[in-house]
């Protein structure tokens, strides 16, 4: 009982101790390097968003709702495109690197693309 309670304890201390940030620009194991992907992914996908809203309340609502369907439609061949990209290291180490970089990459471009249809 005083194991499981000690392992309970040191488990919570590790959970609530503080993320380090990663120096992405000086990341040399892999699992810094797929934080830094994962950072990337996400960024990307806040600035995706934030386009998609954006561009959203400048259209009518006949291009709001093709854009809606639009952007579904992307988000799926966005997801399977990169996990058909990644595929060939599912099981490895570097699979979430490979995976989020793609994730990334892919957002970025449709950001763009979403820009455009804003102007």
């Amino acid at each position: 009982m005083m194991r499981i309670l000690s392992v309970a304890l040191l488990a919570s201390l590790l959970l609530a101790a503080p993320a380090h940030a990663v120096d992405c620009d000086n990341a040399t194991t892999q699992a810094q390097m797929t934080q830094c992907a994962a950072d990337m992914y996400s960024e990307a996908d806040k600035l995706l968003n934030q386009t998609y809203k954006d561009v959203m309340a400048k259209l009518e609502p006949a291009r709001q709702k093709a854009l809606k369907q639009s952007q579904r439609d992307w988000i799926k061949y966005r997801d399977s495109h990169c996990k058909a990209e990644s595929s060939q290291m599912l099981g490895g180490s570097m699979y979430g690197t490979v995976l989020n970089s793609c994730l990334a990459e892919t957002t970025t471009a449709r950001t763009e693309k979403l820009k455009e249809m804003g102007k």
